[in-house]
């Protein structure tokens, strides 16, 4: 579905050492305009069943510290805006392919970045 150009950079800054989660300012500055792919697994409160999967693509139209990312999606959820929290440590660079996703059948052409969360129920759910 989108392809980019040879000329974009295909390297998101490395995360700093010590730095599992975090924002980084020179990652967020990457990810700004970059065409991305994510997917959402939510789990029950056993912490071990599925209960939902999700996956979209777009691309990122804002990054801000406080807020997170806003990412403008293409695609079965065009039209939708999907935030994500203030965490650029869970994007990483990806690899020039074609990516189909399991939930609307689309195929994704050489997105810039890939990123996957996990979703757990608050404790005592």
């Amino acid at each position: 579905m989108q392809d980019h150009p040879p000329e974009t950079p295909s390297e998101l800054p490395p995360l700093k050492e010590g730095d599992e989660t975090s924002w980084d300012e020179a990652r967020a500055a990457w990810l700004m305009g970059k065409y991305v792919l994510v997917g959402i697994t939510y789990f029950a409160a056993d912490g071990e069943t599925v209960e939902h999967r999700q996956e979209f693509h777009g691309r990122v139209v804002e990054v801000d510290r406080e807020n997170g990312l806003s990412i403008e999606c293409a695609g079965a959820l065009a039209g939708e805006v999907m935030h994500l929290p203030p965490d650029t440590s869970a994007f990483v660079s990806a690899q020039r392919a074609d990516y189909k996703l399991r939930s609307t059948g689309e195929t994704v052409t050489n997105p810039d970045a890939l990123a996957t969360w996990s979703v757990y129920p608050p404790s005592g759910s």
